[in-house]
């Protein structure tokens, strides 16, 4: 698939783009609140997205924690391009980031393999393909029914 990544600086878009594609994935952000939360929390956070012409088709968030820790905050791809390699254009380009930044690893919380739930397994499969290993299960994070896996992955060697 051909698309440019561009960091984009405008508070109003990157809600826009977060919005308009979290809203269109609901296997994975069917929690309203939570996508609300996301729409509100990236107006403040590095942000890229991922472009087809001039639609938006996917996009990333980053924080990074202590000075040494990159943070995948949200990460999201319209869901007819997924396995198009636009989430991993993403992510790499989030990783140079963090390695510009001089972070020591990159983290990702997603849902626990514990939870039998299809679209989370190919989630944690393309995390793992990136390079993330499992760190650990945090029930506590988000609840007992939706255990928070971390995933960590070392960088900037």
């Amino acid at each position: 698939m051909n698309c440019r990544i561009e960091n984009i600086t405008d508070p109003a878009l990157k809600s826009k783009y977060t919005e308009d594609i979290l809203e269109n994935l609901p296997d994975w952000f069917g929690n309203e609140t939570a996508v609300q939360q996301y729409v509100a929390d990236v107006k403040s956070l590095p942000y890229w997205a991922a472009f087809a012409g001039e639609e938006c088709i996917g996009f990333i968030s980053v924080k990074i924690h202590h000075n040494r820790t990159g943070d995948i905050f949200v990460l999201g791809v319209a869901a007819e391009h997924h396995g198009n390699g636009i989430g991993r254009l993403l992510c790499n380009n989030a990783e140079e980031y963090f390695i510009e930044k001089k972070c020591e690893f990159a983290i990702v919380k997603t849902l626990s393999d514990d939870v039998k739930y299809e679209p989370y397994k190919r989630t944690t499969a393309f995390y793992r393909s990136l390079g993330f290993k499992e760190l650990i299960t945090l029930t506590e994070m988000w609840d007992e029914e939706n255990p928070c896996l971390l995933m960590i992955k070392e960088i900037n060697k």
